[in-house]
């Protein structure tokens, strides 16, 4: 890591995750620290990229949700208001309303 540097950072949902490292892995080997992403991702991806594409554009619509609030919600998919208030643990002034408009839409995705 000597000399690299952070050129862009964003969030990423995990589901997307496993999409480029699995496309990485028909391209060859990953490494170690890939191949552990890959497997996480692998476990803990609970919707698929077509269902999280669709998903990530509804909760776009929401007006005030920050990127990483909307990322979380993604991959954990709160059936509950109890759940989706932990997400927004480093948000001030949460609105409720914008946690049950949350809640109604991930919970249809919900398995």
């Amino acid at each position: 890591m000597i000399g690299k540097k952070i050129v862009s950072q964003n969030y990423v949902p995990v589901f997307q995750v496993k999409e480029v490292l699995a496309e990485r892995n028909k391209e060859g080997e990953l490494s170690y620290e890939q191949q552990q992403a890959f497997d996480y991702s692998k476990k803990f991806s609970r919707v698929t990229p077509a269902k999280g594409e669709k998903l990530l554009k509804e909760l776009q619509q929401i007006e005030g949700l920050d990127e990483d609030v909307i990322v979380k919600a993604i991959d954990i998919l709160p059936a509950d208001i109890e759940t989706a208030t932990l997400i927004f643990h480093k948000t001030d002034g949460v609105d409720q309303e914008k946690i049950k408009q949350l809640v109604d839409i991930t919970s249809k995705y919900v398995k």
